[in-house]
């Protein structure tokens, strides 16, 4: 069992209505905590969840050609370095997620 920190930023913040928590996770990947341990505890607005997190199909979370789940333009950071879906997640790693950033006027 190995315990992380999730971070919550912008929209996924008011999602969830708080802005960190931890986790203790089994072997997990930040993929099966994604889809998985965090639904799971915020079950009332799981479908809400994977909708902003998730390119979603019908309501179902589209996959790519390698079996991953497809992120909706956020990014996940693990210990402050971007990472992909499939980081087996350690002891002690702290997880941002961050959501789409926006630009403004370019001069």
């Amino acid at each position: 069992m190995v315990k992380v920190r999730v971070k919550y930023f912008g929209e996924l913040h008011d999602i969830l209505g708080i802005r960190e928590e931890e986790y203790d996770v089994e072997d997990a990947t930040i993929a099966e905590l994604l889809l998985k341990y965090i639904p799971d505890r915020h079950a009332g607005v799981a479908d809400k969840w994977r909708e902003t997190v998730f390119a979603t199909v019908r309501g179902e979370v589209a996959i790519n050609k390698d079996g991953m789940p497809i992120l909706k333009n956020h990014f996940i950071l693990v210990s402050g370095k971007s990472t992909e879906l499939n980081y087996r997640l350690k002891d002690g790693d702290e997880i941002a997620i961050l959501p789409p950033v926006g630009g403004g006027n370019a001069k």
